[in-house]
């Protein structure tokens, strides 16, 4: 760390603390042209040791993209074992003693993602997966996480559109803003949970998630598609059950949980990952607009309620979400 604070090169340091102020994790970072380069990453022994592991490979898949990079080298020569053991879930592999990923940042068809995530392999020296069209949705889930934010659309992962009302779009992903700071648990945790009716619209896993701000009180940023999620778990059971499994995940107290629940007594949890927050988030005249270019169907009901969407206009809202001009 001395030596780090030593280089002419600028290392941002971060260091996380537990709520009784013990450090739990530490690392480092810095981009090098296309790569984002990792010197430090360890987490301490601790009971959530697995767990911040976990989000912390993939913030730092959110920094390398954020800044551009598009290779992701962590070279600290002693990471911690339980960081190395979690990154072969994303993607993270062996290359010359250090731990690397690519970041394949293509929504399109599966030539496409796989001619750039080749390109990348070729430069490393190293082969990457082929793909196909048609792949299997499981298959198509563990490519999309392993190189991630990768989107192979013409796969057999489905997509769906799911809506949400500002109050808890807000408290899961902070949209709209709220002006009172967010529970820094959901904050860093990649995994969440969203409770509905435990009437079956068609949900199967692996999947992806769009997420639309439903019609909110009246100066309540609402009507848009604000991000995008993959879809791990849905799971049926009575409310007091699924609250009892999922609290720390969610936002629902049990009494929202329970009126989640239809006449059958049951609800249904959604256990979604990964999620990605537009930069530019797709407004309803903008949504109806690219449906109408693309000749889908498409009636104001298919927000009432989750609902199946063709991969076509995922791939259309995805990309409009992260258009710059």
């Amino acid at each position: 760390m001395r030596s780090l604070a030593a280089d002419t090169v600028v290392w941002r340091r971060e260091l996380l603390r537990d709520g009784e102020g013990h450090p739990v994790a530490l690392y480092a970072w810095a981009l090098d042209g296309r790569t984002l380069v990792v010197p430090v990453l360890r987490t301490a022994d601790h009971p959530l040791e697995e767990t911040l592991a976990r989000q912390l490979l993939f913030l730092l898949k959110r920094l390398g993209r954020d800044c551009g990079a598009e290779i992701i080298r962590i070279t600290d020569p002693h990471p911690s074992a339980v960081a190395k053991a979690a990154g072969g879930d994303d993607g993270f592999f062996e290359h010359d003693g250090r731990l690397v990923a690519l970041l394949v940042n293509v929504c399109g068809t599966a030539a496409e993602v796989e001619a750039v995530a080749g390109g990348l392999a070729r430069e490393l020296t190293v082969e990457a997966a082929a793909l196909h069209e048609g792949m299997p949705a499981e298959v198509a889930a563990v490519v999309e996480r392993a190189w991630w934010p990768a989107k192979v659309t013409d796969s057999g992962l489905p997509s769906f559109m799911v809506p949400i009302k500002p109050r808890w779009s807000t408290e899961l992903f902070n949209v709209p803003a709220m002006l009172l700071p967010r529970s820094d648990v959901l904050g860093i945790s990649r995994e969440h949970v969203y409770y509905r009716s435990s009437g079956h619209r068609g949900e199967s896993v692996p999947a992806r998630l769009l997420w639309y701000v439903s019609e909110g009180p009246a100066g309540v940023e609402s009507q848009m598609i604000v991000g995008s999620s993959r879809l791990d778990e849905v799971l049926i059971d009575t409310p007091d059950a699924l609250f009892s499994k999922f609290e720390h995940l969610g936002v629902y107290g049990r009494a929202e949980v329970q009126e989640a629940a239809d006449t059958s007594g049951h609800a249904m949890a959604l256990r979604f990952s990964d999620t990605e927050i537009f930069p530019r988030p797709v407004a309803l005249r903008r949504l109806t607009s690219l449906t109408g270019e693309l000749g889908l169907p498409w009636s104001s009901n298919s927000l009432i309620s989750l609902s199946k969407i063709s991969n076509e206009l995922f791939q259309a809202v995805y990309k409009e979400g992260y258009r710059k001009t």
